[in-house]
């Protein structure tokens, strides 16, 4: 019992030294993180070891484990960094896993990951203890995002909030510790780049940002936003794009110089790229109207317009970008994360927008239904193989048996675009609303 006391004070310490001196000073403020911590890690941990999304934890891990345990030592891919990230932890990992060859390496299989290396896995005894480590480097920079908003916001009061929103997030769980991806990696240094941004400290703003890029291409959607907003006349821009892109260009010159193809190449030939360019108005011949490019140069150009700096104006453009795209575009369940950090900023300004958020989520639980078996089935088959696997209904064919599942998923996704037509509206109205506030306090 002495031994549990001092561990649980040994992390209590560990956490207050991330919480800034404002939030820790108050005894009632630090109460309440320390609460909403708890709160967010026990949800978290019950779901960590008995959760798995087919292939794309066991490929991500698969592909990494190559150098530690193939001696291949370059993996390659348009995922490079990210691949890397994880070889890190599988490092640590090694004298903890000592039967990672028998869950991964059956010698009579070979290739990607079938449906016979997923029952191998899941039906291994270590299966429990393999999914819980997998998904601890996603719990530690999804738990440094709830910090770094106590560390954005100086008022205690959206602080809070915002630690609260992300903490219990069901977007946020769900995609990191169910669907089980590293988004959170990626946006953990995205939220660090606002951080920078937020202080004036810019090349480490942009690096961070960079650093971002490397680790999930879609960062790159909310780089020119930082570029515009941010950067002082053409020269100022384009010092800024340099510090943005960086990582990006020493990671490409690294694949080059072992002739390997270019992330630029594999960027293009990306094929989720293409979501982007979903919706679009064929007008004659070639000619096309793409919705999504439309939709972000307007924002583009509106937040060029306006010179005056503010936190707000550097976040919310990135904010109404991604509602756009989410709103015209396909977009895998595990995307939706990216749009989370943004609308917490948004949701403790404006309470309106939790409403709507919770509106968002209950559309997108019928838009995860399109992907079968893999989160109705397949997610919690290391609890029992075959039944999660084979027996669990399927809610695609038996929505299908009622009503055309085609119109069914379509009904939710629109509703969800019309939510977030609606949030780009309410931002929209509220900025223009305080132009015109300004404009007569002026005159």
């Amino acid at each position: 019992m002495t031994k549990i006391v001092q561990g649980a004070s040994l992390i209590k310490g560990l956490f207050s030294k991330v919480i800034p001196s404002t939030y820790r000073q108050d005894p009632t403020l630090r109460t309440a993180i320390y609460k909403w911590l708890l709160i967010g890690l026990l949800i978290r941990l019950a779901f960590m070891p008995f959760t798995i999304y087919f292939p794309d934890l066991m490929g991500i891990y698969w592909r990494s484990s190559w150098p530690i345990y193939q001696g291949i030592y370059w993996i390659g891919g348009g995922q490079l960094a990210i691949h890397y990230f994880h070889t890190f932890f599988l490092w640590i990992y090694k004298p903890l896993m000592p039967y990672f060859n028998a869950i991964y390496y059956d010698p009579h299989l070979h290739g990607f990951m079938g449906l016979k290396k997923f029952e191998i896995f899941v039906t291994n005894p270590y299966v429990f203890r393999t999914l819980f480590l997998f998904k601890v480097p996603y719990l530690i920079f999804d738990l440094g995002c709830a910090f770094l908003f106590l560390h954005i916001l100086k008022d205690t009061k959206k602080g809070l909030g915002a630690f609260k929103f992300w903490i219990a997030n069901p977007i946020v769980i769900f995609c990191t510790y169910i669907a089980a991806r590293y988004e959170s990696v990626a946006i953990f240094f995205i939220l660090l780049s606002l951080y920078y941004a937020k202080n004036n400290s810019l090349r480490k703003s942009l690096l961070s940002l960079g650093i971002s890029i490397v680790l999930r291409f879609y960062s790159l959607m909310v780089l020119p936003f930082f570029i515009i907003v941010r950067g002082k006349k053409t020269w100022g821009r384009m010092k800024l794009a340099l510090w943005g892109i960086l990582p990006l260009v020493v990671l490409t010159i690294l694949t080059r110089s072992f002739r390997q193809p270019g992330v630029g190449a594999s960027l293009i030939r990306y094929p989720h790229m293409k979501y982007l360019l979903d919706m679009k108005f064929p007008l004659a011949y070639s000619d096309v109207v793409f919705v999504f490019v439309v939709g972000y140069t307007l924002v583009l150009l509106f937040s060029s317009y306006f010179s005056e700096y503010s936190f707000g104006r550097l976040w919310k453009p990135m904010l109404v970008a991604l509602l756009i795209f989410f709103a015209t575009s396909h977009f895998h369940v595990q995307y939706l994360m990216w749009l989370i950090p943004f609308l917490t900023f948004q949701v403790v300004e404006d309470r309106r927008f939790f409403r709507l958020f919770v509106v968002q989520v209950l559309a997108f639980i019928p838009y995860t239904f399109q992907w079968d078996r893999h989160f109705f089935g397949f997610l919690f088959t290391p609890l029992h193989f075959p039944y999660f696997a084979m027996e669990v209904i399927n809610p695609k064919k038996f929505i299908g048996q009622f009503f055309p599942f085609g119109d069914f998923l379509g009904i939710f996704r629109s509703i969800f675009s019309a939510v977030s037509l609606w949030m780009i509206y309410l931002i929209l109205r509220e900025f223009f609303e305080k132009e015109r506030e300004k404009g007569k306090d002026e005159a």
